[in-house]
Formats: structure tokens, sequence, C-alpha cells
């Protein structure tokens, strides 16, 4: 029985320049028309601001656990919880 001959690595394509992508055709939130905005557009930033405040809030808490690992679930669900109970009670009023 022939022993196989050692192969050659492969040889990768991902260092190979291909053509350039084409621009981006979206236009720029800051270079929205004056008066654009609509509600569609304060959500998301609504939503932006509250992720913000949920990570934020996620860290303190893992400061305050003494930055000990292997809670981070935890932690981002009591930290969502806190900031969401919040905005429903600033709604409601």
């Amino acid at each position: 029985m022939a022993g196989k001959p050692p192969q050659k690595p492969r040889k990768t394509t991902s260092l190979k320049k291909g053509p350039a992508q084409p621009a981006a055709t979206v236009t720029p939130i800051e270079s929205a028309p004056k008066g654009a905005e609509t509600s569609d557009r304060k959500l998301p930033s609504l939503n932006q601001e509250i992720q913000e405040q949920i990570r934020t809030r996620a860290y303190e808490l893992f400061v305050e656990r003494g930055r000990h690992e292997g809670h981070d679930r935890e932690d981002w669900e009591r930290a969502e919880a806190e900031v969401r109970s919040k905005y429903q009670r600033e709604k409601s009023a």
C-alpha cells in the first residue's frame, strides 16, 4: 500500500484584491432634507437610546458585582427590566 504524498496547503483568496465595491446609495441622516423626520425615525432613535441605557446599567451591575464574569445574561436582563419599567412609568404618567 503506497502512502499519499503530502498535500500542499490551500491558497487563500482572502488576501486577493477584487473589484472595488460600489459606493452606497443611501442618503446619510445628516444629509436628509429638513422636516423629513417622521415618527418612524424617532422610534429607532428612542430604541437606540433605550439600548444604550440598558448597556450602561448592565455594566454598572457588573461592576457592583465585583467584576465577576459569567453573570452577563443576569445583568443584562435585570438592566433591561429596570430601564423598560422606567420608560413604562414615564409613558403612562
